[in-house]
């Protein structure tokens, strides 16, 4: 092929994968448990924000509250969008209550009727005739006491006051992760598909294999929760999943929510009513996103600082003459920025969910015994396999700065007071907008992506054995020569080289990145030999029943790699908006002279928003293909697309304290 093709060549398959996909969201950034206005304000909005005060004044209250999420399906929804299939198996094993669970399947290439969803088992080093079902129903439960502090500073100036509060937070989240196995799988890996090994050592035997199967594992739980690979295979290195990972059982963290506190002044304030702004902050106290858990636990807002204004205000519109009897309207509105705070996020791949769950090769320049044909002349491509199976997870797993421009957290309530007692209902709107994501190569000093060094697996066969032809017999040489094959169009359902449609090519490499036939120098003497592989299905010789008989292809010049362009930092972006509805009813003993107590209950219920599809275009041109820089090439990807996800919980409280004069 013309050299100066390859280029444009590489662009029309790059582009050509980058079809519009329903995104799914690696990291859920969630409403803090230490936001949240409605629990704030009621029980005691009588005892702040006084007017005609001469004195310090305050109250202090402890609120503990917990909390439960509902409609987990939107959670699942937003964690694996378009994979999640209908739940109709019969076949539940020991997955209980599967009426509530969403479900993913994953299955085998060689599996008959392969549902096109699937997720393709070998990624996760499972046979090819892998079957099961994995169910979720991801829930999220918060128990938090929240300590708030109010105190009006009238003797320095009237209407002046501070507030602080910030909540202790035990928080628990887990996926309800249950895997029904309807078939483990009896299959040997074919060869060259997996190691540089066959069994038996008579290359003419029908039922020659590759990686046998007592090596390979035994449920997609053991790889994406127990981290457990292929394991005993010389000179091979199978990487297991460490980042992005799922858990069978709740994952729990507990901390400090964040530290918020505001002054403010109220510049109008009577008998009655008040309107007052003040200035607030919070201090980030609760742990930053880690990207070791798919479904990690997190308390508070991502440890960013947020800084921005509040208002406050009520008006009175009824009382009677003895005063003791009032209905009156409170609005709390706060709007905050949160500043970049650096996380560790992990991304998948433009126009390919899911795919951090997929299988890359790792790559050297060190080019040994690898030749490949270019016209007449045969040519060592660039890189080579350099026997290692990494998890994209664990390459796509980067630290970044992520940033938030506007969060808004609003009240608004009407109490009705009859002597002592209050009654409080009211409506809280939440909203956080799209995220800001920091590309590292434009304004972070570290950088810890290795370019050049990993390309898709998908269902390349990643050896090739050198053979001639003997009296009519082909021999074999073992150990297998690494290729340099690659499959950038390879989503996590299926390669590109299309089994079963091409049985009997499949194992030819003819899907994978710009083919070319693989041939070998200085092996096994100083001639070249083409490389094989296995025939699938009919053989090429049924006099001989020659196993290993096709021809294979490597990439040439060089794979296409996964580059830091590749990562799906827009598709990763979310934002929220909920609405609540919250109701509370409290006592105060208003005959204690300096100090009145004051108890109440309350709950509340907040519906979260969420899409249920986000069409997106995130194709990036590769850099490595067109030379185009790294920034141009990446700021050229869509960022139309940010997908909404917010938690839909209840919640009951009880909100006791004291307040002093």
């Amino acid at each position: 092929m013309n050299r100066t093709l390859q280029p444009a060549l590489a662009i029309l398959i790059l582009c050509g994968s980058c079809n519009i996909v329903a995104e799914v969201v690696p990291y859920i950034a969630y409403r803090s448990q230490g936001f949240n206005a409605a629990r704030e304000l009621v029980g005691w909005q009588t005892q702040i924000n006084k007017s005609c005060m001469d004195s310090v004044y305050g109250s202090f209250s402890v609120t503990p509250e917990y909390t439960r999420s509902f409609h987990a399906h939107s959670i699942a929804e937003c964690l694996f969008s378009d994979v999640l299939t209908t739940n109709n198996s019969t076949a539940n094993g020991n997955c209980k209550n599967t009426c509530n669970q969403s479900l993913i399947k994953i299955q085998g290439t060689k599996v008959s009727d392969r549902d096109p969803k699937a997720l393709m088992a070998e990624n996760f080093y499972l046979p090819t005739d892998f079957n099961s079902e994995v169910r979720f129903a991801p829930h999220i439960e918060n128990f938090l006491v929240d300590l708030n502090l109010y105190v009006g500073l009238d003797n320095f100036i009237e209407g002046l006051y501070c507030r602080i509060h910030s909540p202790i937070c035990y928080t628990r989240w887990n996926l309800n992760f249950c895997e029904n196995i309807i078939s483990q799988g009896t299959n040997n890996y074919d060869v060259g598909y997996f190691d540089d090994h066959f069994t038996p050592t008579n290359i003419e035997d029908p039922q020659v294999h590759g990686l046998e199967r007592n090596f390979l594992l035994n449920s997609f739980e053991e790889y994406v929760c127990a981290r457990e690979h292929i394991k005993n295979v010389p000179t091979i290195t199978y990487q297991g999943l460490e980042r992005a990972r799922m858990s069978s059982k709740a994952l729990t963290k507990t901390r400090l929510a964040e530290i918020t506190a505001a002054i403010g002044w109220n510049f109008w304030t009577g008998d009655g009513y008040h309107v007052g702004l003040n200035i607030r902050g919070a201090a980030p106290s609760g742990n930053r996103p880690k990207g070791t858990y798919l479904f990690e636990p997190i308390v508070g807002n991502g440890h960013h600082w947020e800084l921005g204004a509040g208002l406050t205000a009520h008006w009175r519109w009824w009382s009677n003459e003895e005063q003791d009897r009032e209905f009156a309207t409170y609005v709390d509105a706060n709007i905050t920025t949160l500043f970049s705070s650096r996380q560790e996020r992990t991304f998948d791949l433009c126009g390919k969910p899911l795919s951090r769950y997929m299988l890359a090769l790792k790559y050297t320049k060190d080019v040994k015994n690898l030749l490949a044909v270019d016209g007449a002349v045969n040519l060592p491509p660039s890189a080579q396999f350099a026997n290692e199976f990494v998890p994209v997870a664990n390459v796509t797993t980067i630290p970044v700065d992520v940033s938030v421009p506007l969060h808004i957290d609003a009240v608004l309530k009407c109490t009705y007071i009859h002597c002592n007692w209050q009654f409080d209902l009211g409506y809280n709107f939440w909203y956080r907008a799209c995220e800001n994501i920091c590309h590292r190569f434009d304004c972070c000093s570290h950088n810890n992506f290795n370019e050049n060094t990993y390309a898709l697996k998908g269902d390349a066969f990643v050896y090739g054995f050198a053979g001639v032809n003997q009296g009519g017999a082909l021999t074999a040489y073992q150990p297998g020569i690494p290729l340099s094959a690659s499959e950038h169009k390879a989503t996590i359902f299926s390669g590109t080289n299309n089994y079963p449609a091409n049985t009997e090519t499949w194992s030819a490499n003819n899907g994978i990145d710009l083919p070319h036939l693989a041939w070998s120098n200085n092996f096994p003497t100083a001639h070249d030999y083409q490389l094989y592989t296995h025939t699938i299905g009919a053989f090429a010789d049924p006099a001989h029943t020659i196993a290993l008989a096709t021809p294979v292809n490597t990439s040439y010049i060089q794979p296409l790699y996964i580059t830091e362009c590749d990562l799906n930092t827009d598709g990763a972006k979310n934002q929220g908006l909920s609405n609540k509805l919250f109701a509370h009813v409290s006592y105060l003993w208003q005959d204690c002279r300096r100090l009145t107590p004051y108890i109440g209950v309350g709950g509340e219920v907040e519906f979260g928003l969420g899409d249920k599809a986000c069409a997106c275009s995130s194709c990036a041109p590769n850099n490595v293909q067109n030379n185009v820089s790294q920034s141009d090439a990446c700021h050229s990807k869509d960022d139309s697309c940010c997908k909404t996800c917010s938690l839909s919980q209840w919640g009951f409280w009880i909100k006791g304290g004291v307040s002093f004069n």
